[in-house]
C-alpha cells in the first residue's frame, strides 16, 4: 500500500489536534466554572446551552450587519442586529450566573442522562424562540407560533409559519434570523454528533453500523477517547458543508445564499431563504449539488468516516444499511418517475429532468432534508404514498436524518422472519443476527418498543392537527413529517386562510393551524429528533415526585387509619 505524504499527513493531525483541543478546553472550561453549592447535572446541560446561545446570537448579528440588506426580504440592513445582541446577552447572564451556583454529580445514571438530552433540547428552542420574539419574526403574543418555530429550527425540521410576499419571494425575516434559522439547524446537527458519542450508548436503540454492531459502539472505536471521536465527526461534518458550499457556489447560487443552504443541507434541515425552497432558482445543476448532499446527510457518519480515513470505498458496498438505503433510494426513484405523468409539470417520463426532479423528492424524503425542487402535491398519489412510507423509515443510523432509520427496519424484518419461523416450529432456539454481529433481545425490545410508543403517539396527534384546522389527509402526513422532522405534508392547503404563508399545498400546514396545531408540531419535532423512549424517561424522572407523594400519603393514611391501629 502507498503510504500517506508525511507533510499532509501532519496537517491532519494538527488540525484533528486543534478540534480536539477545542473540545477538551470547553469541558474543562465548564468544569471550572460550574463549581456551586447545588448538585444538579440537569441544571447545568440546560444552563450551558443557554449560555452557548449568546456567540451565535452574536455572529448573526454581524451577519445581519454585513449581509442583511441583501438577505432579508425587507431589503434593510441592520434590523435584527440590535435585537440579537439584546436578546443574546440576557440570556447570556441569565445562564451564567445560574450556572456559577451549580455543579456536575459525582455519579449520572441512566435516567438522568436522557433527562439531560430533553432539559438540553427544551433550552435550546427556549433560546431561539427568544430571538423570534425580541426581533419581530412572530408577534410578541404568539408564544405557541415561537415554540413551533424555534422546534423547528432546533431539530432541522423545513416547517414555518413565516409569511412572504408571494411564492417565489424571499421569506419575511432579515439577515440576522435567517443566518439563525440555518445555523441553529447546523447546530442542532452538530449536537446530535455530541448525543452519538455521549448519550446514545445508554439509549440503546441508536441503531446497528456497517458491519452489523452497534452504531454507537462504531463511533467509539475511532478514537481512544471520546473528545477525540466527537472531534473527528464534527470535523467530517463541515468538510461535508464546506464542500456542499462550494458546489453551491459553483453552480451558480449566490455567495451568502450557497453558505445559507449548505449548512441546512449538511444538517438535512431543509429550511430556505425562498417560500418556494430550491425551486426558486430553477437551475438543474443546483438541484445535483443539494441531491449528493441531502444523500450524504442520510448516510451513517462513522461509516463515512473510516471510509474515507482508510481509502475503502469498499466498506459501503459491506454495509447492510448503505445497500438497503441506496436500495430504496433508487426503487423509489424509478417508482416515481413511472407514476408521475407529464402533465404534473416534471418534463417528459423519459428525459433527464423528469428523473432529476423524482430523484430529487425520493432523497430529500428519506433523508428528512424536506427541500423541494417541486411541490409534492404535485406527484401522483401513488408516488405521495411511496414519500410518505420513506418519511417513516428515514436515513442510515449514527447519520443526520431523522426517521425510523434504516437499520431499524433491516432488525425487525429479522425478528418477523424469526418469530414465523418459530410459529412452524415452536421449539426453534435462533438468535438474530444481522451480518457478522449478534442482535440482543434487549435491542429488539427497545427498537419495537420505539416504534409502538411512536405509533401509538401518530393517532392523537393527527387528531390534534385535525381539529387545529388540516383535513384527515393533511393532519396524517403532516404528523408523520414532524415527527419524522421533515416538514412538508401530502396535502393541499387553501391559500385564502388566513395567515396561511403564500407557498402554499405541501409547505403551508404549521400556518394553517392554530396554536393548539403549533404546540402539536412542535412537540412532534422534539419526539423525534431526541426519541420518543428518551422523552418518555424524562417524563418519568419528572412525574417520579408527584408520583412518591401520592404513594406516601397513602402509605401514611393506611398506618393512621382505625383498622390499622387495631
Amino acid at each position: 500500500m502507498t503510504p500517506r505524504p508525511a507533510r499532509r499527513a501532519r496537517e491532519r493531525e494538527r488540525l484533528r489536534r486543534l478540534v480536539v483541543r477545542a473540545v477538551r478546553a470547553g469541558d474543562g472550561a465548564l468544569h471550572r466554572w460550574a463549581r456551586g453549592p447545588y448538585e444538579s447535572t440537569l441544571a447545568v446541560v440546560a444552563l450551558v446551552v443557554l449560555a452557548a446561545a449568546a456567540p451565535v446570537f452574536a455572529a448573526c448579528a454581524v451577519f445581519d450587519w454585513l449581509f442583511g440588506g441583501r438577505v432579508g426580504a425587507s431589503g434593510e440592513s441592520g434590523t435584527d442586529a440590535v435585537p440579537l445582541l439584546i436578546a443574546g446577552a440576557a440570556i447570556a447572564l441569565f445562564a451564567l450566573g445560574l450556572l456559577r451556583l451549580c455543579r456536575f454529580e459525582r455519579r449520572i445514571t441512566e435516567r438522568q442522562t436522557l433527562t439531560a438530552l430533553v432539559l438540553g433540547s427544551f433550552a435550546a428552542v427556549a433560546a431561539i424562540a427568544v430571538a423570534h420574539l425580541a426581533t419581530g419574526a412572530v408577534p410578541p403574543t404568539a408564544l405557541a407560533t415561537a415554540f413551533a418555530e424555534a422546534a423547528a429550527t432546533v431539530t432541522g425540521t423545513n416547517s414555518t409559519t413565516i409569511p412572504a410576499a408571494d411564492l417565489g419571494q424571499k421569506l419575511d425575516l432579515g439577515g440576522g434570523m435567517l443566518a439563525l434559522r440555518a445555523a441553529g439547524q447546523w447546530l442542532g446537527g452538530a449536537a446530535f454528533i455530541v448525543v452519538l458519542v455521549r448519550v446514545l450508548p445508554h439509549l440503546g436503540v441508536g441503531g446497528l453500523d456497517s458491519d452489523g454492531g452497534v452504531a454507537t459502539r462504531s463511533a467509539r472505536r475511532l478514537a481512544p477517547r471520546r473528545a477525540g471521536t466527537m472531534g473527528r465527526l464534527l470535523l467530517l461534518y463541515a468538510a461535508l458543508t464546506v464542500l456542499v458550499a462550494v458546489g453551491y457556489a459553483l453552480a451558480g447560487m449566490p455567495l451568502t445564499q450557497s453558505g445559507l443552504h449548505a449548512l441546512t443541507t449538511a444538517s438535512t434541515g431543509g429550511f430556505s431563504t425562498y417560500a418556494d425552497s430550491l425551486g426558486h432558482f430553477d437551475s438543474a445543476a443546483i438541484e445535483w449539488v443539494a441531491i449528493f448532499g441531502m444523500a450524504a446527510g442520510g448516510v451513517s457518519l462513522p461509516l463515512m468516516f473510516l471510509a474515507i480515513r482508510r481509502c475503502d470505498p469498499a466498506r459501503f458496498i459491506r454495509s447492510y444499511e448503505f445497500r438497503l438505503y441506496v436500495t430504496l433510494i433508487v426503487f423509489a426513484t424509478v417508482t416515481v418517475a413511472l407514476w408521475t405523468r407529464d402533465d404534473f409539470g416534471f418534463g417528459h417520463l423519459f428525459g433527464l429532468e423528469h428523473f432529476r426532479k423524482s430523484l430529487f423528492a425520493v432523497v430529500s424524503v428519506i433523508s428528512t432534508t424536506g427541500f423541494e425542487a417541486a411541490s409534492f402535491i404535485e406527484l401522483s398519489t401513488g408516488s405521495q404514498a411511496i414519500l410518505m412510507v420513506l418519511m417513516l423509515i428515514g436515513g442510515m443510523s449514527a447519520s443526520m436524518a431523522g426517521g425510523f432509520k434504516v437499520v431499524r427496519l433491516l432488525t425487525l424484518a429479522s425478528y418477523i422472519g424469526r418469530e414465523l419461523r418459530r410459529a412452524i416450529y415452536p421449539s426453534l432456539a435462533e438468535r438474530l443476527r444481522l451480518g457478522r454481529s449478534t442482535i440482543s433481545e434487549t435491542t429488539i425490545s427497545r427498537i419495537v418498543g420505539e416504534l409502538l410508543l411512536a405509533a401509538l403517539l401518530l393517532i392523537p396527534a393527527a387528531i390534534l392537527l385535525g381539529a387545529s384546522g388540516l383535513d384527515i389527509v393533511g393532519a396524517l402526513s403532516y404528523a408523520v413529517s414532524a415527527l419524522s422532522n421533515v416538514g412538508p405534508a401530502l396535502s393541499y392547503v387553501d391559500p385564502d386562510l388566513p395567515g396561511v404563508v403564500p407557498a402554499v399545498g405541501s409547505t403551508g400546514h404549521l400556518a394553517a393551524v392554530n396554536w393548539i396545531g403549533h404546540l402539536t408540531a412542535g412537540l412532534l419535532m422534539l419526539l423525534g429528533r431526541m426519541s420518543v423512549t428518551a422523552a418518555a424517561v424524562a417524563l418519568s424522572v419528572a412525574a417520579y415526585p408527584l408520583v412518591a407523594a401520592v404513594r406516601h400519603g397513602r402509605w401514611r393514611r393506611r398506618t393512621h387509619s382505625p383498622m390499622s391501629v387495631r
